[in-house]
């Protein structure tokens, strides 16, 4: 007991040193902003202000002359990825259409399209689809109804899914997972189960499920706009740095968080991640003196969008494969080989500021519609992307310079 003291203020001590570090770090890099910084509220106003509203509805109100955007009708199209890429191959029937309707292309800022990212976040709340049909079956398989009924029938043990409410979106159940897990081991282990582990998408499958059993509503509109110079903090003040680095600054004993490494592609595989490793993250934090932290209410949001400033939620990718993309999709021909631009086209990337979905949003709505017309002029068909592309693209535009040469 003596020894818990001198343990507690050496912990302190190092997450004061490697706060400098990471405070340095961040001020040193260009970043774009992301739609969980966005205003939900004023994206809203956006969608009826910017015209949208005229073609595209919110889950039947609206215009019906594009796709309601308040409608997963395809299940691929739920992430952010899926929208920009649409929005991007689209663009051209977008604009041709607003042509006819005398509409004018109203283009915006980075903060509006994160506002407006914000607000479809919401009504969509996007994320890699889920199978609630599987879902079912992992809870099940994975031992959850041995201590939770739904309606009813299961365990006694934890409460019952279907009075549970607000838990059913991505922050939220991300929250409420990290917050819940040591008192759930000990439950697991009185029913005589291993810890279960959810690979791949099985997490989004399981979120998938438990959206249709709960009731209630939906709290996470109140948890944007994020903010991630707080989430920061909390990364800091939680401890969170005494084991994770950033960008090799911080500790070791868990990864580092920063990109470059194989990281999670959706909020909800990121619950999946802290999930499986809640058991020894709980040791290792036992181990460092530290004690385990809990998130109220917009804290998790901050975290994430933290996180989400690190590009820890974006794709990996390739610069190699990036380069042959910007080359046989046409891009080279305006903007240069290496995208170091031409007569034709400005340079790309390189500017400081970090290249993502809501920067190349804002872009196509900023300069789309006279890049259309170049394209027309030079005969060159307008590139279509695949969400798997933005990885690799996004790798090219935000390498160095010298580094996007062949």
């Amino acid at each position: 007991m003596r020894r818990r003291p001198i343990v507690w203020l050496a912990t302190a001590l190092i997450a004061l040193t490697l706060l400098g570090g990471v405070l340095v770090w961040q001020q040193r890099r260009g970043r774009s902003q992301s739609f969980l910084e966005g205003n939900p509220v004023n994206g809203a106003y956006l969608f009826q202000a910017k015209g949208c509203l005229h073609c595209h509805a919110i889950s039947g109100s609206g215009g019906h002359i594009a796709s309601d955007l308040g409608l997963v009708t395809t299940p691929g199209r739920s992430n952010l990825g899926e929208l920009v890429t649409t929005m991007w191959n689209h663009a051209p029937e977008m604009w041709r259409r607003m042509q006819k309707e005398d509409l004018r292309a109203a283009p915006m800022t980075e903060g509006e399209v994160s506002d407006l990212f914000a607000f479809l976040y919401l009504v969509r709340y996007m994320d890699e689809p889920g199978d609630a049909a599987r879902g079912r079956r992992l809870f099940e398989s994975k031992g959850c109804m041995q201590c939770h009924a739904v309606r009813g029938q299961g365990g006694k043990i934890g409460p019952d899914l279907a009075a549970i409410s607000g838990i059913d979106t991505p922050i939220e159940w991300t929250q409420a997972l990290w917050n819940h897990a040591p008192a759930m081991e000990k439950n697991i282990s009185k029913v005589g189960v291993a810890w279960p582990r959810f690979e791949k998408s099985e997490m989004n499958d399981l979120l998938a499920y438990v959206r249709e059993v709960v009731g209630g509503p939906r709290s996470e509109s109140k948890l944007l706009p994020a903010d991630p110079r707080h989430g920061r903090e909390l990364f800091n003040s939680k401890s969170c740095v005494v084991c994770h680095a950033l960008q090799g600054e911080g500790g070791h004993t868990g990864p580092d968080l920063t990109a470059g490494r194989q990281s999670p592609l959706s909020m909800v595989q990121f619950a999946g991640v802290m999930w499986n490793h809640s058991p020894q993250m709980y040791q290792a934090m036992n181990a460092h003196g530290v004690q385990r932290p809990v998130f109220g209410g917009q804290e998790m949001a901050d975290l994430m969008a933290f996180f989400n400033s690190l590009r820890y939620f974006e794709a990996n990718g390739s610069v190699e494969a990036g380069r042959g993309l910007f080359t046989s999709r046409g891009c080279s021909r305006c903007h240069g080989a290496n995208a170091q631009g031409t007569s034709l086209g400005p340079a790309l990337g390189g500017s400081g500021r970090h290249v993502n979905s809501v920067a190349l949003a804002t872009a196509l709505w900023r300069h789309g519609p006279e890049m259309y017309r170049r394209t027309q002029s030079l005969g060159i068909p307008w590139p279509k992307l695949e969400e798997n592309d933005l990885g690799d693209l996004f790798a090219f535009l935000n390498a160095k310079p010298e580094d996007r040469q062949k």
